[in-house]
């Protein structure tokens, strides 16, 4: 094996030490032979023995010498192998890469000539990795970084800049044809099966781009472009690609900006819980009220739920937001007519907790409100992360009285058949069908199937997003009779007041029309 690529010492480094070793123990020897035997050994003068020792000392420094910087020399071959190529590909390694980056930035600035950064990544590598199991996936990936130079041109650098993830260096003239179809073409031909010794592999790409000099010098900031880039790309579905854009970077920022106020803004108190009424048409009295978490930031005002519900699922922040709405809402309830309940959203990392149930049913012992009184709304996205742990928690919100609905129902899973498994108590109709009821016909059938569905499971019904007199009037001719939306009240801080059911004198005129 090469001395560069391992870090024992090779036979003529060893020689040389082991050499200058015995030297050295020679030289110290006659040294104390001449101390303990005077001007004279074995006849030779002591004038001459001097001699002898200067030489063998001078011979045994320039050993030492030469194997010292023998092991510096090896040391720094092998520390710069270690650094800059990744073991298992041969490509370039992350900070070779960077440096490689920073060398064509300041190329293409003074010739003026572009140069694209591709980035390509493995969707979802780690599953896939966990799947097939880590020597199924190292060969996978020798078999990835094999096609990628034969699909690139020869000039173009390859490094493995992440567990699945390459970045190709590409001068613009070394693109053949236009970029759009060479990316085209090298996604198509990347995501081609992979055979491995065992089975074949499927993978799916997303690929980010950026341009050098238009989208910076920096390499740092070159390869976070192309990162972001890359995640526009996977967001938008498989197999896609991007180019870097400007906005991508505000958005970035922007989701920076959440992500490090989140934990703060919760310990500040910034967060408020606004409710929504929801209403019986034929009777125009409200029935129950839906929580809605608000976020109003002391100096950029109020941030949109979607800006931060997404992101504190996926910091953890999810947990004790998630807590502390579900009891305000209990509490809130307890000033609310006997007969009025309070819906509150479930976030499918929520639901999937260790203890969610024994999270709730203390709510429900510390606040004193009634398992009639509260209603959780889950998506079906969330019901089928686990279906036999989902099955579990739901049964046992029944056994504990609660009803459980179907938040946005429609829009989720094609198969119907965990509305057999499941038990829970509501479905509700998607505001995507809602607002296109009195226009579409395929969207008037599709509640009306809803409604049919919720009969003949002996389920109630509640449809969602109604803003217009006519949706709320085609929802009453298809047997909908339970709503919510902007014709009705928007989502506002609840008033703790007598009366009846909390609707006001516009709400009930509305509802009275129908």
């Amino acid at each position: 094996m090469p001395a560069v690529s391992n870090p024992k010492r090779t036979p003529v480094f060893r020689l040389l030490t082991i050499a200058s070793s015995g030297i050295g123990s020679f030289v110290l020897g006659i040294w104390g032979l001449k101390l303990g035997l005077g001007d004279g050994f074995a006849g030779i003068p002591a004038a001459m023995m001097v001699a002898i020792m200067a030489a063998l000392c001078a011979l045994a420094a320039a050993g030492a010498a030469m194997s010292f910087f023998a092991g510096v020399d090896e040391s720094a071959d092998f520390v710069f192998k270690e650094t800059h190529f990744d073991k298992l590909t041969g490509l370039l390694a992350r900070p070779a890469m960077v440096g490689k980056i920073a060398e064509a930035a300041c190329t293409t600035s003074r010739t003026g000539e572009p140069m694209f950064l591709i980035d390509i990544d493995i969707d979802r590598f780690k599953q896939v990795n966990d799947a097939i199991g880590y020597s199924q996936g190292d060969e996978l990936i020798r078999a990835f970084t094999k096609r990628l130079k034969a699909c690139v041109p020869p000039r173009a650098l390859i490094g493995r800049i992440g567990a699945g993830e390459f970045a190709v260096l590409l001068p613009d003239n070394q693109v053949q044809g236009t970029l759009e179809s060479f990316i085209e073409r090298l996604i198509d031909e990347m995501m081609e099966p992979y055979e491995l010794s065992t089975h074949m592999q499927s993978v799916s790409l997303s690929v980010g781009i950026v341009a050098t000099p238009k989208d910076g010098i920096d390499p740092v900031l070159i390869l976070r472009r192309s990162n972001l880039a890359l995640q526009h790309a996977r967001a938008s579905g498989v197999g896609n690609w991007s180019v870097f854009h400007a906005e991508m970077g505000r958005v970035a920022d922007h989701r920076q900006w959440i992500e490090s106020e989140l934990h703060t803004a919760f310990e500040r108190g910034d967060f408020d819980l606004h409710y929504q009424p929801q209403l019986d048409l034929p009777t125009g009295r409200i029935i129950g009220y839906e929580a809605l978490i608000r976020w109003r930031h002391p100096e950029r005002g109020m941030i949109p739920p979607m800006d931060f519900i997404l992101i504190a699922e996926e910091t953890g922040m999810i947990g004790p937001i998630g807590e502390w709405v579900l009891r305000k809402a209990c509490s809130d309830a307890r000033h609310l007519p006997d007969d009025c309940f309070v819906a509150v959203n479930i976030s499918p990392v929520q639901f999937m907790t260790k203890d969610f149930v024994g999270i709730v049913r203390d709510t429900m012992t510390s606040t004193g409100i009634k398992p009639s009184r509260l209603e959780l709304e889950v998506t079906e996205t969330a019901m089928m992360q686990d279906r036999d742990r989902a099955a579990i928690i739901l049964k046992q919100l029944a056994d504990m009285g609660i009803s459980v609905a179907v938040d946005d129902f429609g829009t989720g899973y094609s198969n119907l058949s965990y509305l057999i498994d499941f038990s829970f108590g509501k479905l509700k109709i998607d505001r995507s069908f809602v607002s296109r009821i009195d226009t579409d016909s395929s969207s008037g059938a599709v509640v009306s199937t809803i409604v049919g569905l919720s009969r003949a499971l002996g389920v109630s019904i509640i449809a969602e997003g109604v803003e217009t007199e006519n949706q709320a009037t085609m929802l009453r001719a298809a047997g909908c009779e339970v709503v919510q939306g902007y014709l009705f009240g928007r989502p506002a801080p609840l008033k703790f007041r007598t009366g009846d059911g909390y609707a006001t004198d516009e709400v009930r005129r509305v509802a009275n029309l129908h």
